[in-house]
């Protein structure tokens, strides 16, 4: 900020030769006294250069609307420049606002469009503000005439974002552009390792810690994370001991770290490094309760194994209360996507697991009801009507407005369920 503060004054005493306080507010600004500075402009004519110096004390003093409202002035003007529109739009990315931002760069590359400078950061500009296909777009514009390891990296997320399959792509365009960009190589190597392609990850991760730097704490935990999940423990080990000694004791690093010496039976090393991840957790992990309570309960402290322990049972109980609700959701989600078929395999999920929610019988009749398996509709109608306690008003016949605003939920589905078997068995009836 003080660089382009210096520019200011300049051009603000090369315009403005007849400018006395120049020396004051030049001397205030680079002592960040910005409201002085701020006082000080207020008693000159307003001028191009004066603004410039206003908004860049606002910016300083991080009233970033102020200042945008007097680059927004400013970029209204018939004389504004390309200097004034990227300064308005970088205010606005401080500011968060990515599409005013947007907007004044692509004002200023109307004005200079062969600026290669101003069509990267147009490309930016789009990123920021999550337009994938305007990220795309520019990005391409620029790579005609230079690849940008960083805008091939941002071209490739936003490929990831729209789901085209072209974003590993670009990464690897990235990462032949610049092999020790770790940033990009650590995306791409999260991407093959979702997708379990985890010789890749190891193939990458090796060359860039032999090659390039073998302390990158980021690429080495992903290559003890690989190495984990393929069997090969010694060499998970062996490098997640490299990042705790490089300082790395994140809950990933020590997860792994303890579930690799599990698994090679080394329980004393295990309890430790699991230890470690369970003091960091924020929420827990049921593998981590089982393995971390398991190789407790064999070494030292099987007491504290056994709270452990109980508390992984305790989070599965819980697990399975919720599994009812997304059985519903899913259910739901289905019946919304046109899948009744599917949708009755989840409502019938959940009946099994809280078979006293009497609800979901009646969607189930629902879904056979839209299918037009009537047979199998009218059973599930049948069945939900039984559920009724006893006094409840099932009759099938008309009723009045309020008598129906009076009646709870359930009330009115044992209506409906009551007046569709009345319906569905006339139609069996003459369909017979």
């Amino acid at each position: 900020m003080k660089t382009r503060i210096i520019i200011l004054i300049f051009l603000a005493s090369s315009f403005s030769p007849g400018y006395a306080q120049t020396n004051q507010v030049s001397e205030a600004m680079r002592e960040c006294r910005y409201r002085e500075a701020i006082e000080l402009l207020a008693r000159e004519p307003e001028s191009v250069e004066n603004q410039l110096m206003k908004a860049e004390c606002y910016q300083g003093l991080y009233d970033f609307n102020t200042a945008l409202k007097i680059y927004e002035s400013l970029s209204n003007s018939s004389d504004v420049s390309v200097t004034i529109l990227i300064a308005a739009s970088e205010c606005a990315s401080q500011a968060g606002n990515y599409d005013a931002s947007l907007k004044f760069l692509l004002k200023a590359r109307e004005l200079s469009p062969d600026n290669l400078y101003l069509k990267s950061r147009v490309a930016v500009a789009h990123y920021r503000a999550g337009d994938w296909k305007g990220t795309i777009t520019a990005a391409e514009e620029v790579f005609r005439e230079d690849s940008i390891p960083m805008l091939l990296r941002m071209a490739g997320d936003a490929h990831i974002q729209m789901n085209d399959g072209m974003g590993v792509f670009y990464y690897m365009k990235a990462l032949e552009k610049d092999p020790a960009d770790h940033v990009t190589l650590r995306t791409l190597c999260d991407f093959y390792y979702s997708a379990q392609l985890y010789d890749t990850v190891i193939s990458l991760t090796d060359h860039y810690l032999a090659e390039i730097d073998p302390d990158r704490k980021t690429i080495g935990q992903l290559n003890g994370m690989a190495h984990y999940v393929t069997g090969d423990y010694r060499k998970a080990i062996d490098r997640l001991k490299r990042n705790t000694a490089l300082g790395d004791t994140t809950y990933t690093t020590t997860y792994f770290l303890g579930m690799s010496y599990y698994a090679s039976k080394l329980y004393f090393d295990a309890t430790k490094w699991l230890g470690f991840a369970y003091d960091q957790a924020l929420q827990k992990d049921v593998n981590l309760l089982l393995y971390y309570g398991t190789s407790l309960a064999r070494t030292y402290d099987r007491k504290k194994g056994i709270e452990i322990l109980n508390e992984g049972v305790e989070m599965i109980e819980k697990m399975q209360e919720m599994l009812f609700d997304f059985d519903l959701s899913l259910a739901d989600a289905h019946h919304r996507s046109n899948a009744p078929s599917k949708a009755i395999e989840y409502y019938q999920s959940a009946w099994k697991r809280r078979p006293q929610t009497y609800s979901v019988l009646y969607n189930i009749a629902i879904m056979y009801d839209e299918m037009e398996e009537l047979e199998s509709a009218l059973i599930y109608y049948e069945r939900f009507l039984k559920t009724a306690p006893a006094g409840t008003d099932v009759d099938p016949g008309p009723a009045n407005q309020s008598d129906l605003e009076q009646m709870t939920t359930m009330q009115l589905f044992y209506r409906a369920a009551a007046q569709r078997v009345q319906e569905l068995k006339k139609a069996m009836f003459f369909k017979k």
